[in-house]
């Protein structure tokens, strides 16, 4: 026989305190959405144009039409995560390559 004031473990199940914050601000506000969309289509944009081999930030830049200091953060975020490595340099700027996948 089950003691009725104990309570079901999964029943009870205690919020994350992420959940809780969320909670109390309303949930994800929809510019924030937006905005990581914009840098998510900005960050496939830049990878994409290093398919073809590699480029400098400016070339990224011409080729996407995305500002060159944005392509810039993206390169450096995605050589921070081993996405792409610098390479030689070009004139004034590095080349950089996307990794190989194995």
């Amino acid at each position: 026989m089950t003691n009725q004031n104990q309570s079901d473990p999964q029943k009870t199940k205690q919020k994350k305190p992420i959940q809780i914050l969320r909670e109390r601000r309303g949930g994800v506000s929809q510019q924030l959405i937006e905005s990581n969309r914009e840098t998510v289509k900005k960050h496939k944009a830049v990878a994409a144009a290093l398919k073809d081999g590699p480029k400098t930030a400016l070339q990224v830049a011409e080729a996407t039409g995305i500002p060159a200091d944005v392509v810039f953060w993206h390169l450096v975020s995605m050589k921070k995560y081993g996405q792409v490595v610098e390479g030689e340099a070009s004139g004034d700027y590095f080349e950089y390559a996307l990794v190989e996948k194995s």
